[in-house]
């Protein structure tokens, strides 16, 4: 009878699973991609420093011969800071992938359908939430419109970033679970101290798959403050069992070093807080008008198409467009706007709403806010909004399922303007979502695939690998920056002496040879603001100055010139000849990644700006490259 009379509600939950499928479905054929090949190489035993099965996430632990060993193959670059750490500690998480790879191996569909389930997982633990919250019909609508939320298609189609719906997952079952216990008296004080200890179970499972827990943990605490009853200490008291999981959680994190350092991509609020706190200001109102407008976050960091539109059509002149405040200014103030009027509406909303629901709605509505706050920690993008969407939902369902209670308490507002509100709702969370999360899902897949094609048909040796220094002049993508090696490796193809990059921007360059040692290249533009100052390698605390010296094995490297903070002009001297045999160079064309050989002594290559091929027309894979 129970199930009867709540049928409407798990029907609802039920067809948001279905639609979550749905919309991620094309990213069973993903395959791999990025981190994904290095994760592999660690189990294998394959990469240049030894992991844990419950490292897999430790890209960079700072230590001297760690750093020292990747630096010599060219997995960490040249201009990327000492003391380098890239460290996050997602044990559970890790251990999930390993356990993938003992089972399935190298075959990526079966992982995928493991990714597919931990969605649903998720969205069945954020239905307890806002069961436990909101009225059945408001939490409902705002499960559906949850499943339908764009964030969630690269944790669902990348492997390595999996660990956000696990994490996810227990913190949404830890604070569904901490306001049941919030809201019910235990019979016994045995059943009580079973209910805490169950909180801080989980909390404590959320917490070891990965910091994005945080953005769904944090809702405990808006719950503290703003809707349970009491004194303070009777609020703290009751928060312990996530509380106390958390601080152990940090002082480990602390402890065994599981930080990042030094990069301008991830911004760690316990190494780094005055930074992260000014990154705060920009990054989260980005991630609320990626919320709230459906504004893509990812424009922040990769830059809007509008620039690229209004200049195609002469609008304004490319000398008026420089004199403007750069792109990222633009998308910081519509983030801003965004956030005051997200903050208007929840005010307005708030206000029209019977008091018992108030308390509830300003839980979720504000934690949202709360939920962004970790998320700085790392540059924009849509992956990072997964937990702070359930707030916005919620907010969005209750406009629609009250808009009669808000006709009369807030008369002024018009039919007009609540059916622009109605319509802001149904395109931002409804049909926008949909069409992004579906797109991102079937181009995540296109596109994994299309950089595998490239990246196997590579001009690289195969015989005598081991013995071949392999030098990028310059990259167009992070998977040829990066993880070329590894994705070969996975294919069956030889890892060779080293692979390395010269130049961290794909800004066109001019190679002049001095001597049969010597190369020295020089940037053609003036836009490399980000190449090395700020980076995922280097942050801006640690700007490039004109001197600077890096020295490798068989290399040395003299930063003569600087711009930005961010080399300009750099010279290179190798230990052999740069017309030795051994001596690889590659530059990324629109043919494909292609050897070039060095000028003679005294002349000067002009290299174009590094080119990746069309994805569109890389759509499937050579016979044989797929290891499925």
């Amino acid at each position: 009878m129970s199930f009867l009379r709540h049928w409407p509600f798990f029907a609802s939950v039920a067809l948001a699973c279905a639609v979550g499928v749905w919309l991620h479905w094309p990213s069973v054929d993903s395959g791999f991609r990025g981190d994904d090949y290095v994760q592999a190489a660690m189990l294998r035993g394959d990469f240049s420093v030894e992991r844990s099965r419950f490292d897999l996430f430790d890209f960079a632990s700072g230590e001297r011969a760690d750093t020292a060993a990747l630096r010599d193959f060219g997995y960490l670059p040249w201009w990327s800071v000492q003391d380098l750490r890239l460290r996050m500690w997602r044990p559970l998480a890790s251990a999930l992938m390993a356990a993938d790879y003992a089972v399935f191996g190298e075959h990526a569909r079966p992982q995928h359908l493991h990714s597919l389930a931990w969605l649903v997982a998720m969205l069945l633990s954020a239905a307890l939430l806002l069961r436990a919250l909101l009225p059945e019909s408001i939490a409902a609508l705002a499960c559906v419109f949850f499943a339908m939320e764009e964030g969630h298609a690269v944790p669902v189609a990348w492997l390595a970033n999996r660990s956000t719906l696990v994490a996810t997952t227990f913190a949404f079952l830890a604070c569904a679970a901490h306001v049941r216990v919030r809201q019910s008296a235990a019979s016994t004080h045995v059943s009580r101290m079973a209910r805490v200890a169950f909180v801080a179970l989980l909390t404590s499972l959320a917490l070891l798959s990965g910091e994005y827990s945080f953005t769904a943990l944090t809702y405990v605490l808006a719950y503290e403050l703003l809707v349970a009853q009491g004194a303070a200490s009777e609020r703290v008291r009751a928060s312990l069992p996530v509380l106390v999981p958390t601080l152990v959680y940090l002082l480990l994190h602390a402890t065994l070093g599981r930080d990042v350092v030094g990069s301008g991509y991830y911004i760690s609020p316990i190494s780094s807080p005055v930074s992260f706190a000014m990154a705060a200001l920009v990054r989260v109102p980005v991630l609320v008008a990626d919320l709230v407008l459906g504004f893509p976050a990812a424009y922040y960091n990769m830059g809007s198409p509008f620039r690229s539109y209004v200049l195609s059509h002469h609008w304004f002149s490319p000398s008026a467009w420089r004199s403007l405040p750069d792109w990222t200014t633009g998308h910081a103030f519509i983030g801003w706007a965004a956030l005051l009027g997200y903050l208007w509406l929840l005010r307005t909303l708030l206000r029209a709403l019977p008091q018992e629901q108030r308390p509830a709605l300003r839980c979720l509505g504000l934690g949202m806010l709360l939920a962004l706050a970790p998320s700085a920690s790392a540059l924009p993008g849509g992956r990072l909004v997964g937990g702070a969407a359930l707030g916005v939902c919620a907010v969005g369902a209750t406009l629609l399922m009250q808009l009669s209670p808000l006709a009369r308490g807030v008369p002024w507002l018009g039919r007009v303007g609540r059916s622009c509100l109605a319509l802001w709702v149904l395109w931002v969370l409804g049909l926008q979502s949909v069409a992004q999360a579906r797109g991102q899902s079937s181009w995540f897949a296109h596109e994994s695939d299309a950089l595998r094609v490239w990246s196997l048909d590579a001009d690289l040796p195969v015989t005598n690998a081991a013995a071949q220094r392999i030098y990028v002049v310059a990259t167009a993508d992070f998977t040829t920056s990066v993880n070329l090696p590894w994705l070969r490796l996975m294919h069956g193809l030889p890892l060779s002496r080293s692979y390395r990059r010269l130049m961290p921007g794909s800004e066109p360059f001019d190679l002049r040879r001095l001597d049969a040692h010597t190369l020295e290249i020089t940037v053609l533009t003036g836009d490399v603001r980000g190449d090395a100052v700020p980076s995922l390698y280097r942050d801006d605390n640690h700007p490039m100055v004109d001197g600077m010296r890096a020295q490798l094995p068989g290399l040395s490297v003299q930063v003569m010139r600087t711009l930005l903070g961010n080399p300009f002009v750099v010279r290179f001297r190798f230990d052999e000849d740069l017309d030795d045999e051994h001596m690889w160079f590659l530059q990324c064309t629109a043919e494909g990644l292609r050897r070039i050989h060095m000028p003679k002594v005294g002349e000067v290559l002009r290299l174009p700006k590094a080119q990746l091929r069309d994805l569109r027309v890389l759509g499937r894979s050579p016979p044989g490259a797929d290891p499925e």
